[in-house]
C-alpha cells in the first residue's frame, strides 16, 4: 500500500516537471528564436540600405559643400567690393570732390590747393584699402582726370578715352572686367569699379565719373585665399564669358563663350549649380555661383577622382562598420539566449506556480498580473507629471536666477528651457528691475510676505506683458527680480516703458494691497549675456531708497553722474524734434525745433557746431522717415545739397529756416501716410478718452479695456497699428506736453504739475520730463522766461 502511494506521488511530480518543460518551451525558446531572428534581420537591413544608400547622399552632401564653398567665396568678394564701393561713396561726398567735379575755383591757388588737397584723401583711401591699385576722377565739365599720382587734361588724351566713354551708361555703376592700363613697365591688368558723380543720375545729368582699379593678382589672391585649394581649379568669368580672374595669366583677355561647356553655364538659369562633363576621357564636375552685386560668376572644375575621395573612404568605412556590428549581433544574441531569458524563465515560472493551482487557465492569471504591472505604471506617470508641474516655479526660479547671475548668456542656448518654465523673453533688449516690499517687516508674517511677493509678481508679469514679454520671481523674502524685454526701440525709450510700467506696479500694489513697493531700476542692455550687470546695478540703484525713500522709483540713471558734453544735451533736445516729426505734430515740431536753435545759442556754441546740428537733425529725421515706410529716395539726392547749403548760412536763424523747411516737408508726407490709412471709430474714441482722462494716475491699458469692453492686447494691438506707437508712449506725451504748458504759470509748484498730468510720485515726473524733453522741469521753466526776453541774434562766424 505504501509503495502504491509512491508511485503514485512520483508519477504526479513527473507530470508537473514535463508541463514545466514544455511550458518553457513553447514559451521561452521560440521567443529567444524570434528575437534573434528579429535583431538579425533588423541589423542586416539596416547596414544594407544604409550601404546602398550612401553614395547618392554623401555625393550630394560633397556637391552641396562645394557650392556653399562657392557661395563663400562670392561672399567674400563681394563684401570687400562693396567695402571699396562705399570708400568711393564716402570720397564722393568730400568738398574737394565737389570742387574737381563742378570746376568751380575762386583762382589758381585754390584750383591747384584743392587737387593737392583731394589726392591726399585718395592716397589716404589707397592706404587705408590694401585691394586698392589706383583711383582716377574724371570730371565731365573740365575734361581733367585726377589720379592718385598725376593731374591728366585733354579731352582727347589716351589715358582718358577708356574712362570718357562710360559718362552715358547705363545704370549708376559698372565693374569692368580685366583690362590693361598704363604703358611699359607701369602697365597693370585690373578690374575696374566706374561709377558716375552725381551718385543717382542720368545720362545728360553727369558731371563726371570715379573710376578704381583693384590689380587682377590681388582679386586672384582673394579668391585662392577664401578658397583654402579645396575647389579645385578655379577662376572668374563675366556674364558675356570674358575671363576676370585666372590663375594662368594667359587666359586673361580671352572669352570663354564659344567653349561648350561654357555656353552650358552661361545659359544657366540659376545663380547655383553644377554639371558634370568629359574631358579628355576624364569626367569633371564644374561647380559656378553667380554674384547678384557683380554679374560675375565664379567657376570651379573638380575631378572626379578628387569627387570621389571622401565618399570612397567613407563607403570603405561603412564596410568595416557593417561587418564589426555583424559579428557584434551575432554575439549579442548569445549573451540574450544566456542571461536575459534565464531570469524570463524564473519569473514566468513563479507566476505560474503562484496562479495555475488557483486559476484553471494559466494565462488569465498572467494577463491579470500583466495589467495590475500596467496600472501601476500608469500611476507612477500621473505622480510625475504632478511632479513636473508641482517643480515648474521652481525651475522658474532656478531659470532667472542663472540668467541674473550670468550662468546662462545665450539666447538660442536656453530658448526651449525659458519656453518650459513659461518664461517668454525676445532675443535683444533687455532691463532688469528689483522690486523691495518696504515698510514694516516686522509685523508680518514669514508666510504673508512670500504671498505678497508672489501678487507682485503676477501683476509685474501681467502689467509687463500687455505690451511687451518679461518675467518676474522672488529672489528671498520681499525681494523681487523683474525681467523686461522689449520687440525694438532704443535705450532711452525702453528706460520710460520700464520706468511707467514700474509706476504703475508700485500703484496697483498700493491700492490694493496697501503695501509700499520701492523700485531700482538697471541700465538698458541689448544682449542676454549682459543681464547680470543690468540686474547689479538695479540692486545699486534699490538702495538709494535710504535717501529718495520707501516707495521710489529708482534708476540706475538717477544715481549715475551724467556723461556728454554740451552737445549731448543738444542732442537730446533733438530726440523730442524726431518724435514730433514721427506723431506729425506740426506746433509740437516748430516748437522743440525753436527750443533747439535758443538753446545752442543761448549756450554760445561754435558755428560749426550749429551747422552739425542742422544736418545731424536732418539725417536722423530722415532715417526716422524711412524707418516707418516712407519712400525717402527722392530725397537722397538732396541731402549733399543741403548740406551745402548750411556751410553757406551767415546766420543762426537762417540754417533754422533751412533746417525748419526740409522737416516740414517730411512732416506733409507723414501727414499724408496717416491720411491713406484711414480712420478708425473706435481708435478715435480711445484717444479722446485719453485726452480727457490723462490725469488719472490709474490710466492703463487695463482701464481701456474695461471701457471699451476689450481685452488688453487688443487695444494695444489696435493702437499700434493706428498711431504707429504704443498706448505707453503716447500717455506720455501726452502728459509731458500739458506739464510743459502748465509750466508756464509759475505760480504753480513742480509737484503740484506732476498730480495735475497723473503723477502721484515726484521723482517718477521728473525723471519722465528729463528724459522727454532733454531739461528738467526747472530748466524748462527758465527756457520760457527766456523766450520772453530779447531774442539772441548775430551772425554765424566762419
Amino acid at each position: 500500500m505504501q509503495d502504491g502511494l509512491t508511485l503514485l506521488a512520483s508519477v504526479r511530480y513527473n507530470g508537473h516537471e514535463a508541463i514545466d518543460m514544455r511550458w518553457k518551451t513553447s514559451l521561452s525558446n521560440k521567443f529567444i528564436a524570434l528575437y534573434g531572428a528579429i535583431f538579425l534581420i533588423v541589423i542586416g537591413m539596416t547596414f544594407w540600405l544604409s550601404y546602398i544608400g550612401s553614395t547618392g547622399r554623401l555625393e550630394s552632401e560633397v556637391n552641396s559643400t562645394n557650392i556653399a564653398l562657392l557661395k563663400q567665396v562670392d561672399q567674400k568678394i563681394e563684401m570687400v567690393l562693396k567695402e571699396l564701393d562705399k570708400d568711393l561713396l564716402k570720397l564722393s561726398e568730400e568738398l574737394e570732390f565737389v570742387y574737381f567735379m563742378y570746376d568751380s575755383y575762386s583762382d589758381n591757388a585754390h584750383r591747384y590747393s584743392n587737387y593737392y588737397g583731394l589726392s591726399n584723401k585718395m592716397k589716404g583711401l589707397m592706404n587705408s584699402d590694401p585691394y586698392i591699385s589706383s583711383i582716377y576722377i574724371y570730371s565731365g565739365i573740365s575734361g581733367e582726370v585726377l589720379t592718385d599720382q598725376t593731374l591728366i587734361e585733354g579731352r582727347d588724351n589716351p589715358e582718358l578715352r577708356w574712362l570718357s566713354g562710360y559718362m552715358d551708361m547705363e545704370g549708376y555703376s559698372k565693374w569692368l572686367t580685366t583690362h590693361r592700363i598704363g604703358a611699359g613697365t607701369n602697365a597693370r591688368n585690373v578690374v575696374t569699379l566706374v561709377r558716375v558723380y552725381p551718385s543717382v543720375s542720368s545720362p545728360g545729368y553727369r558731371k563726371g565719373l570715379l573710376a578704381v582699379n583693384i590689380d587682377e593678382t590681388m582679386l586672384y589672391n582673394l579668391i585662392k585665399d577664401a578658397n583654402g585649394g579645396r575647389l579645385g581649379h578655379i577662376f572668374v568669368i563675366d556674364a558675356d564669358g570674358n575671363v576676370v580672374s585666372h590663375d594662368d595669366k594667359t587666359m586673361l583677355f580671352h572669352s570663354l563663350k564659344n567653349q561648350s561647356d561654357m555656353v552650358r553655364l552661361l545659359q544657366g538659369k540659376t545663380d547655383t549649380g553644377y554639371f558634370r562633363v568629359k574631358e579628355n576621357g576624364e569626367e569633371e564636375t564644374i561647380f559656378y555661383a553667380a554674384s547678384k552685386y557683380t554679374g560675375w560668376k565664379i567657376v570651379s572644375i573638380v575631378p572626379k577622382a578628387q569627387m570621389n575621395r571622401p565618399i570612397t573612404v567613407t563607403r570603405n568605412l561603412l564596410l568595416v562598420l557593417a561587418s564589426l556590428m555583424f559579428a557584434a549581433a551575432i554575439s549579442a544574441v548569445i549573451f540574450v539566449n544566456r542571461w536575459t531569458f534565464r531570469p524570463l524563465d524564473r519569473v514566468l515560472g513563479t507566476v505560474k506556480r503562484r496562479f495555475l493551482p488557483q486559476k484553471a487557465n494559466p494565462d488569465a492569471g498572467s494577463l491579470t498580473f500583466l495589467e495590475s504591472v500596467f496600472d501601476e505604471m500608469m500611476t507612477d506617470r500621473e505622480a510625475l507629471q504632478k511632479q513636473v508641474r508641482d517643480s515648474r516655479p521652481a525651475l522658474k526660479m532656478r531659470m532667472v536666477s542663472d540668467l541674473l547671475t550670468g550662468y546662462r548668456t545665450e539666447y538660442a542656448a536656453v530658448k526651449h528651457r525659458l519656453e518650459f518654465a513659461g518664461i517668454r523673453l525676445y532675443p535683444a533688449h533687455y532691463i532688469v528691475c528689483s522690486a523691495e516690499i518696504s515698510g514694516d517687516k516686522q509685523g508680518m508674517s514669514r508666510t504673508d510676505l512670500m504671498l505678497y511677493t508672489y501678487a507682485l509678481c503676477n501683476i509685474a508679469e501681467e502689467l509687463i506683458n500687455m505690451e511687451n514679454r518679461g518675467a518676474a520671481v522672488e529672489m528671498k523674502d520681499g525681494l523681487a527680480a523683474i525681467i523686461m524685454s522689449f520687440e525694438g526701440g532704443d535705450a532711452e525709450q525702453n528706460q520710460m516703458r520700464a520706468l511707467a510700467t514700474a509706476d504703475s506696479i508700485r500703484d496697483i500694489m498700493k491700492r490694493q494691497f496697501g503695501l509700499t513697493v520701492t523700485f531700482g531700476i538697471g541700465g538698458f542692455r541689448s544682449a542676454m549675456k549682459d543681464l547680470s550687470q543690468s540686474y547689479e546695478e538695479s540692486l545699486r540703484a534699490l538702495e538709494y531708497k535710504m535717501v529718495m525713500g520707501a516707495g521710489a522709483v529708482v534708476s540706475i540713471d538717477d544715481v549715475q553722474q551724467a556723461n556728454g558734453g554740451a552737445y549731448d544735451r543738444i542732442l537730446q533736445l533733438a530726440d523730442t524734434v524726431v518724435e514730433s516729426l514721427k506723431q506729425a505734430d506740426r506746433s509740437r515740431l516748430l516748437e522743440s525745433l525753436r527750443a533747439v536753435f535758443e538753446e545752442s545759442v543761448r549756450s554760445s556754441y561754435s558755428p560749426d557746431m550749429i551747422r552739425q546740428l542742422c544736418f545731424d537733425l536732418i539725417l536722423k529725421s530722415y532715417k526716422m522717415a524711412a524707418s516707418i515706410g516712407l519712400d525717402m529716395r527722392p530725397y537722397a539726392g538732396k541731402i549733399t545739397a543741403v548740406h551745402n547749403q548750411l556751410s553757406q548760412c551767415r546766420d543762426w536763424r537762417e540754417a533754422q529756416q533751412v533746417t525748419e523747411g526740409l522737416l516740414c516737408q517730411f512732416l506733409q508726407m507723414v501727414v499724408e501716410r496717416r491720411n491713406q490709412r484711414g480712420k478708425n471709430d473706435t481708435v478715435d474714441k480711445i484717444l479722446a478718452y485719453i485726452h480727457e482722462h490723462y490725469r488719472r494716475s490709474d490710466l492703463s491699458l487695463n482701464l481701456l479695456a474695461q471701457q471699451f469692453q476689450l481685452t488688453p492686447p487688443y487695444v494695444s494691438k489696435l493702437f499700434k497699428e493706428h498711431t504707429e506707437q504704443n498706448f505707453m508712449d503716447y500717455l506720455i506725451a501726452i502728459r509731458m506736453e500739458a506739464s510743459k504748458e502748465r509750466l508756464a504759470d509759475r505760480k504753480l509748484k513742480i509737484g503740484e504739475i506732476a498730480e495735475e498730468v497723473g503723477y502721484t510720485n515726484i521723482h517718477s515726473f521728473l525723471r519722465t520730463f528729463k528724459k522727454y524733453t532733454g531739461m528738467t522741469p526747472t530748466e524748462y521753466r527758465e527756457l520760457i522766461a527766456a523766450h520772453a526776453s530779447p531774442e539772441a541774434s548775430g551772425p554765424l562766424a566762419e
